[in-house]
Parts: C-alpha cells; structure tokens; sequence
C-alpha cells in the first residue's frame, strides 16, 4: 500500500479493498473526512472552511431557488454513495433529488443498486481538485454535475456517451441563475452567510 500526503488536507491510498474502504468509512474518526473510492484508489479529505462555506451558501442558494418557485426537492447533503459492483463510492458536497424525489421521499437509506442517484451534485475545488471523482459521478450515473472552482461555477450534464459536457442551463433547475450565484459568492467576505442568502433570494424574487 503506498501513501501520497498531499498536505493536511488529502491523502491518497492505494491497492485497499472494498471491505476496508467499508470499514474505514464506518468508524466514528472519519465523520468529517470526505472519502472517494474508485476501484482500490482511496482519497481522505478534510475540507477546509472555505470550502465548506462556499458549499454551504450553494446548499442556501438552491434551497432558496426552490423555495420561490415551488419546486419540490431533497437534499442528501454529504451522503455517501457506492456501488459494490462497480468499485466506486464517495461524498459529494452537497446533492439532491429533483427530478426523481418521488422515488426517494419515502426513503431513509439509499441504495444505489436500485434507487436512482442523485439527480444534481454540488462539487467545490480548493486544495484538492475533483477531476479524479467526474469518472465516480458519471460510472454511478449522476446526471448533472456543479463545480465551483476559481471563483467560476460551471455546469455539466451527463451524455449518452458515459461522459460530462458543459452546459450553459441546468436541467435538473432550469434557470438557475449561475452568475448571480458566482457574484455573490465572490463578494462572500464583504457579508456573512445570512445576509448573502438574502441578496440572492431578494434578486430571484418574481
């Protein structure tokens, strides 16, 4: 097993066993740790704060979204999803059931193998880029991805191919206003979370 220690925050594991990804995803000590397995590959993040609160006021922003327009949703958060039979499993930061939150509404534990994935999935890049988990979200079949990477949010949709494309509107939240997104994350150390929330849902008004 060999060891590549990116800094504080990422640690790259190799040649470890779907069972001791498990097990180490299981133990109370790796609450706060992000994991992303794809096929004997292990990474362990801890996020910093600034990649937490970015996530966190994207997480506002699409609740506000939904909210003013009356779109019906479920957030699963940082939930972890993996498929045994495809040696893939990892946290996003924040994601949601849109399109399909009626086959999930009743459903306290998820199961990839036969529940659907989720619809949209928020990724933020600081330290540790998100590259090597786009192939874990295509393989489980996550259909739109939001990445936020140098002050910028870009969308992508997945294709027949297997693959992300860009995208310039959202599918799973048409009209989603990315710009004003970007703007007002881009002034977040001006205000705190509350009063960022508030200028964007006070611009989505109708």
């Amino acid at each position: 097993m060999s060891i590549d220690n990116r800094g504080d925050a990422c640690v790259w594991l190799s040649g470890v066993a779907w069972e001791d990804y498990v097990r180490l995803r299981d133990i109370p000590e790796s609450r706060n740790v992000r994991m992303t397995y794809d096929e004997g590959s292990l990474e362990l993040m801890s996020p910093s704060k600034l990649h937490e609160r970015i996530a966190e006021l994207l997480g506002r922003f699409v609740a506000a979204w939904t909210e003013e327009r009356g779109i019906a949703v479920q957030g699963c958060g940082a939930t972890t999803f993996g498929r045994e039979d495809l040696q893939k499993g990892l946290e996003p930061d924040k994601c949601y059931y849109i399109q399909h939150v009626e086959a999930v509404r009743d459903r306290d534990e998820l199961d990839l193998a036969v529940d659907p994935p989720p619809d949209l999935v928020i990724e933020v890049d600081i330290t540790s880029p998100s590259r090597h988990r786009v192939p874990v979200y295509a393989r489980l079949g996550v259909p739109e991805l939001w990445l936020w990477r140098n002050d910028q949010l870009r969308w992508f949709c997945l294709g027949d191919d297997g693959h992300y494309a860009t995208a310039d509107d959202s599918i799973a939240l048409p009209g989603f206003p990315r710009r004003l997104a970007e703007q007002i994350l881009v002034e977040r150390r001006a205000e705190d979370d509350t009063s960022l929330t508030r200028d964007f849902r006070r611009a989505i008004e109708p």
